[in-house]
C-alpha cells in the first residue's frame, strides 16, 4: 500500500497556501517524518518546490484520484528540520499574521539548516588593505554599508560573505558592488563545524542564598510549573526593581524544572547585550545550555539547532527567534526584559514573541515567566485584572539601595549661559567619579554627531534625497579634524553624502550642526577630561560579532572609565564598578509620535538609572531636560513604576489603546507614489465594503483613510497606510486579511499587515 503524506509548500503565495498530497517513494519510508523538508513536483514547474511534511494520510481522501498523485522527488535530510509542535504552530501564525505556512515555517528554521551539508562557503577579502584604508579617507564613498564592510575586512582581513552580511546588515549586492569596482575579491574555503564560540570558558558556580521575596516568588512558580497541564496558560509577570535578583530567580526555576526532567527557554532582548545572562547561564548549567542568535557563525548555528533538535540540550536562550527553538518538552519559558521592542519581528511574518511564548507555554504545560523591572503597560493591566500572577521582588539585593537620582533644569542651566551638552552638576560629578576610580555610564539615544546640518542664513537642511527624513552628521574617524563634520548619512538608506561648504539655495557659508549625538558626547568629555578613558557603544561601533561583548568586556575589567551609548548600554549590565548613570536630552525620549513614547520613555530612563549603584558603593543618576516637571521625569526619577502606571493607563482606557483597543495598520509600498496611493485607496475601500458586509460584526470598528506615513518615503519607495481600530484583535486580524486577500494589487506595490505595530513611522 502507498504511504501518503501532505505537504505545505515553502515559497507558495496565500492562494496556493495549503496541503498537497504526495506518495512517499519506497526508498525515503523509513527517513521521512513530519517536519521533513522535501523537493515535490507541483503544476507545471520543471524544477522540483521545496516544501514542509506536516503529516501523513492514513487512507486516500475521497476527492483524490490516486493515479494522478506524484511522488516527492527528493529528500533535503534525514533528520526533520523542525518538530511536529512547529508545524502545528506554523498553522497557527498563518492565522495571526498575514504570512503562509511555508512563511512561518522558514522564520523558525535557519537558512544553514536549509542549505544542510555544504561544507564549501563563499568568502571575501580586500584586494589591497592600503588602498582600501585610503579609499575610506578620500570620503569618495556614497554608501555606509560599502564602509562598514570595508571596515570589518581591515579588522578581520576575510570571513564569509554570510558572516559580513549579518555583520555588516548589508546584502550580496554590496559585496557585488565592491567586487566589481576591484575593492574586495571572492574566494571559496572550507568552514569547520565547531561549536559557536560564545560557550567560553566559565568557572562553574552554585545558586546565591535567596531573599525572602525571591524565595516566595521561586516557589510560587515552581508550584506551577509542577502542576502545569497542557492546554491551559500559566503566566507569571516578575516585576523586580533593577538589581532585585530576577535572574536568580529564573536559575532556581530552571534548575527544579530540569530535575522533573523538562526544558527550559529563556529569551533576552538581544544575546550580545547581555553576556552576563549568558555567563551566569553557563557558569550554573554548563554544556547543558545551547545559545541560539543571529552573529552565530553559519558553522555554529547549524550545529546548534541539530543538538537542540536531537533532545541532546534541554536549556536554550537566545534572542526573539530562539522562541521558536525545536525543544519537545518545555516546562518553563522566560522572557527577560519583557518590555523591549526587539521582541517584536519588523519583517515578514510580523510575529510577537511574547504571543509565541504564550501558545508554546500553552502547548507543552509549561510555565511562562516575564521578567521587567519597566513591564508594559498592558502586561502590567493582565497582571492587575487576573490574567497573569504578578509577583514582586520591591528591593534591590545590594546593601547600597537603590541610587539617588536628581533631575537637571536645562533651562536654568541655559540661562546661567551654559550652552554645553553637559550641565556644570554633571560635569562635577562626572570628574569626582574618575577621580575616586569610580565607572561613569551616559545616554544620549541617538547616534552620530549632531541630529543635522542647516543654514543659519536661510533655514535649508540636508536631507536624504532618496528618503524623507534629515540627513545625520557623523565624524569620518578616517577623515581627520574639521570645524564640521566631514560625513552625513541617511540612517534608513545608509547612503552618505559630504558636507558643503557654501549653502546650495542662498550660497552662505554659515552652515552649523544642530543637536548632539553620542560623537560629539565623546569628544565633549574628552574636551573636558582629557585624561578620562571613553569607550562608545552604539550601532557605528558594534558591527562586528563580537563587538558588543568586546566593549562590555573591556569596560568590565575597567579599560575604560566612561561608557557613552544609545539605549544598547541600559539593557540588563551587571557593572559593580558603576557609580554614575548619566541620561542626556530626556525630553526627546517624549517625542516620537507613538502612543507608547511615554512609557517607552520611562523604561529607558529607569533603566539607565537601574545601571548606578549595583555594587557596595552607593549610585548616583543625573537626567537632564528641559521638562523636568513631566510626569514620566518625575515616575522615572523616584523609580516609581506604580506613578507612572496610574497616569498612564487613564490615558490608555481614554484613548482606547492597548490593553483597551487595537490597532490595525495596512502598509503599501512602491517606487510609483501615485500607483502606491491608488492601491492604499483601493484596500480601504475593500475594508469599508467588509464592514458594510458584516455589519454587527464590526459595529465598533473605526476606518481611517489612505494617507500617506509620516515618513513617507525610504529608499525612494512611497510609503500609504490604512490603520484600522477595533476593541478585538481577531476581528481586526480577519477584517484586513480578507481585504488583503481580495485586493488586486500590481507587482511593483508590497503589502504588509501588523497587528498591534510597535512603530507607525
Amino acid at each position: 500500500m502507498k504511504r501518503l503524506c501532505q505537504v505545505v509548500l515553502a515559497n507558495a503565495s496565500r492562494h496556493f497556501d495549503r496541503e498537497w498530497t504526495y506518495v512517499v517513494p519506497e526508498p525515503l519510508r523509513e527517513s521521512i517524518d513530519i517536519g521533513s523538508v522535501v523537493y515535490v513536483p507541483f503544476g507545471t514547474r520543471k524544477t522540483p518546490s521545496r516544501g514542509f511534511v506536516t503529516r501523513f494520510l492514513p487512507e486516500l481522501p475521497d476527492q483524490y484520484d490516486e493515479e494522478k498523485i506524484r511522488d516527492i522527488s527528493a529528500l533535503l535530510s534525514d533528520r526533520p528540520a523542525v518538530t511536529e509542535e512547529q508545524v502545528k504552530l506554523a498553522f497557527e501564525m498563518k492565522r495571526r499574521y498575514y504570512c503562509t505556512v511555508g512563511d512561518a515555517l522558514d522564520t523558525m528554521v535557519p537558512p544553514t539548516v536549509l542549505s544542510v551539508g555544504d561544507r564549501r562557503v563563499k568568502a571575501a577579502r580586500l584586494v589591497d588593505m592600503d588602498e582600501a584604508t585610503e579609499l575610506l579617507d578620500s570620503g569618495d564613498l556614497r554608501s555606509l554599508k560599502q564602509v562598514r564592510v570595508i571596515e570589518l575586512l581591515l579588522e578581520h582581513e576575510e570571513a564569509s560573505c554570510i558572516e559580513i552580511r549579518q555583520a555588516a546588515d548589508v546584502s550580496q549586492g554590496v559585496l557585488n558592488t565592491l567586487a566589481k569596482n576591484g575593492v574586495i575579491e571572492f574566494l571559496q574555503r572550507t568552514v569547520s563545524r565547531k561549536l559557536p564560540e560564545e560557550l567560553e570558558e566559565v568557572e562553574p558556580a552554585d545558586a546565591f542564598e535567596a531573599t525572602e521575596a525571591q524565595r516566595k516568588a521561586i516557589e510560587e512558580i515552581d508550584d506551577a510549573a509542577y502542576a502545569a497541564t497542557p492546554g491551559e496558560l500559566n503566566e507569571f509577570l516578575l516585576h523586580g526593581v533593577t538589581g532585585s535578583g530576577k535572574t536568580e530567580v529564573y536559575l532556581q526555576v530552571a534548575d527544579h524544572v530540569l530535575s522533573r526532567g523538562r526544558q527550559v527557554l529563556i529569551l533576552v532582548p538581544e544575546i550580545a547585550l547581555t553576556p552576563q545572562m549568558t555567563r551566569r547561564l553557563v557558569a550554573r548549567f554548563g554544556e547543558r545550555v545551547a545559545i541560539l542568535h543571529s552573529r552565530l557563525t553559519p558553522a555554529g548555528r547549524y550545529e546548534t539547532w541539530q543538538r537542540i533538535l536531537a533532545q541532546e540540550i534541554p536549556i536554550v536562550v537566545g534572542a526573539r527567534s530562539a522562541v521558536f527553538a525545536p525543544l519537545k518538552n518545555i516546562g518553563l519559558i522566560v522572557v527577560d526584559e519583557e518590555q523591549e521592542s526587539s521582541y517584536k519581528a519588523e519583517t515578514k511574518p510580523r510575529y510577537y514573541a511574547v504571543d509565541i511564548a504564550r501558545i508554546r507555554a500553552m502547548m507543552n504545560g509549561a510555565v511562562l515567566v516575564l521578567g521587567s523591572a519597566t513591564p508594559q503597560v498592558s502586561s502590567y493591566w493582565r497582571a492587575k485584572n487576573g490574567f497573569s500572577t504578578l509577583l514582586n521582588l520591591p528591593e534591590r539585593i545590594s546593601d547600597a539601595g537603590m541610587a539617588d537620582v536628581e533631575v537637571i533644569d536645562m533651562r536654568a542651566e541655559y540661562a546661567r549661559g551654559n550652552l554645553s551638552i553637559f550641565s556644570e552638576r554633571l560635569t562635577r560629578e562626572l570628574f569626582y567619579t574618575i577621580e575616586r576610580g569610580e565607572q561613569a555610564m551616559i545616554l544620549l539615544n541617538r547616534r552620530g554627531f549632531s541630529r543635522t546640518i542647516v543654514c543659519r542664513s536661510c533655514g535649508w537642511q540636508m536631507r536624504c534625497p532618496f528618503c524623507d527624513i534629515a540627513l545625520t552628521s557623523h565624524r569620518n574617524p578616517y577623515g581627520g579634524e574639521a570645524k564640521l563634520p566631514n560625513r552625513m548619512v541617511c540612517h534608513l538608506c545608509e547612503r552618505l553624502a559630504r558636507v558643503p561648504k557654501y549653502c546650495p539655495e542662498c550660497s552662505s557659508e554659515e552652515i552649523m550642526a544642530l543637536g548632539a549625538g553620542t560623537q560629539q558626547v565623546e569628544e565633549e568629555i574628552n574636551k573636558q577630561l582629557p585624561h578620562a578613558k571613553i569607550l562608545r557603544m552604539d550601532l557605528d561601533t558594534t558591527r562586528g560579532r563580537f563587538s558588543h561583548k568586546e566593549i562590555l568586556d573591556a569596560f568590565e575589567r575597567h579599560e575604560a572609565d566612561v561608557l557613552v551609548g544609545t539605549q544598547m548600554i541600559a539593557k540588563g549590565h551587571d557593572f559593580h564598578n558603576v557609580t554614575l548613570s548619566a541620561i542626556l536630552s530626556a525630553d526627546q525620549l517624549l517625542g516620537a509620535g507613538e502612543f507608547r513614547a511615554s512609557e517607552q520613555a520611562f523604561q529607558l530612563m529607569t533603566q539607565v538609572a537601574g545601571r548606578a549603584g549595583r555594587g557596595l558603593k552607593k549610585g548616583r543618576v543625573i537626567i537632564q531636560a528641559v521638562q523636568p516637571d513631566h510626569f514620566v521625569v518625575k515616575a522615572a526619577a523616584k523609580q516609581d513604576y506604580d506613578a507612572f502606571y496610574r497616569e498612564e493607563i487613564i490615558f490608555r482606557n481614554r484613548m482606547a489603546y492597548l490593553p483597551f483597543g487595537h490597532i490595525g495598520m495596512a502598509q503599501l509600498k512602491g517606487f510609483d507614489r501615485y500607483e502606491t496611493e491608488d492601491v492604499a485607496r483601493a484596500f480601504q475601500r475593500e475594508v469599508a465594503a467588509l464592514i458594510d458586509q458584516y455589519g454587527g460584526t464590526f459595529s465598533n470598528t473605526i476606518l481611517t483613510d489612505a494617507s500617506p506615513a509620516p515618513v513617507e518615503r525610504i529608499r525612494s519607495r512611497y510609503r500609504y497606510r490604512v490603520m484600522v481600530r477595533d476593541e478585538s484583535a481577531e476581528n481586526l486580524t480577519r477584517l484586513l486579511f480578507m481585504a488583503a486577500d481580495r485586493l488586486k494589487r500590481p507587482k511593483g506595490v508590497s503589502l504588509a499587515i501588523d497587528i498591534d505595530p510597535w512603530t507607525t513611522l
